[in-house]
């Protein structure tokens, strides 16, 4: 039996997500039928973490098993023609039996762009999050700067009441990339929705309808009233998984 890794970007414009779910066309399932005309044989695929519709990925990594040797570079090939064309293996390797794409994984990077100017763009409309407004950055990044840590992030997200919701952020940036401003966040694990959460949130501070400070209060009130609501998902990027 091996065991092939796959590092994979996606535009999740046109999916309902990673996950399969009935009914729907997700980024999971084509992966699976793909790998299944290509070996024959019905193929499951693992992936590091779901990712809602919309949402992209420039490091998404998933697993499966072959139980017979296929030369990885034709494999490599023939997944990338049997895919839509917003969907690409960037990476294929084998590794060893006991990687398995999520248990493994020690940390996420997730990046969301925001774009900071007066006019739309007719390009970037389905890739990043149009406002018109002054950004206050400096309070942003000291909003950011108060998620570092171990925190209860249930306020900033839509876990359920009894899911353990303690996470660690290990790192939360903003930073100007010619006219967006993206906010960067590297952690052990994230909630449903929680980057979104979080970004709704510190746009909120930026354009001051809650003061930075605040973070730590709405963090310890676990009241998903205090923080703003989720941003959209088509601005939001898995960067890397961290093993």
């Amino acid at each position: 039996m091996h065991t092939i890794k796959l590092t994979i970007e996606y535009d999740g414009t046109n999916y309902h997500g990673w996950q399969i779910q009935p009914g729907f066309t997700t980024i999971q399932g084509i992966f699976q039928e793909s790998l299944s005309k290509i070996l024959g044989k019905a193929t499951k695929i693992y992936g590091a973490g779901r990712t809602d519709a919309g949402v992209h990925a420039r490091g998404q990594v998933a697993h499966f098993y072959l139980q017979k040797y296929f030369p990885l570079e034709i494999l490599h090939r023939a997944i990338n023609a049997t895919i839509p064309n917003d969907l690409v293996v960037r990476k294929i390797e084998e590794v060893p039996s006991s990687f398995h794409a999520q248990y493994s994984a020690k940390g996420k990077e997730y990046r969301y762009y925001i774009l900071n100017q007066s006019v739309r763009s007719a390009f970037y409309k389905k890739h990043a999050l149009f406002i018109p407004f002054v950004l206050d950055c400096d309070q942003m990044k000291e909003a950011l700067s108060h998620l570092v840590g171990t925190h209860d992030f249930f306020a900033l997200s839509v876990a359920p009441e009894k899911m353990n919701t303690i996470r660690t952020i290990t790192r939360a940036d903003l930073f100007k990339e010619d006219n967006f401003r993206v906010i960067s966040l590297e952690g052990t694990g994230f909630l449903h929705k929680m980057v979104r959460r979080i970004v709704g949130t510190v746009i909120d501070v930026g354009r001051h309808k809650i003061p930075c400070t605040m973070i730590p209060e709405i963090l310890q009130s676990r009241n998903k009233g205090l923080g703003g609501l989720s941003a959209a998902p088509y601005g939001l990027y898995l960067i890397s998984v961290k093993y």
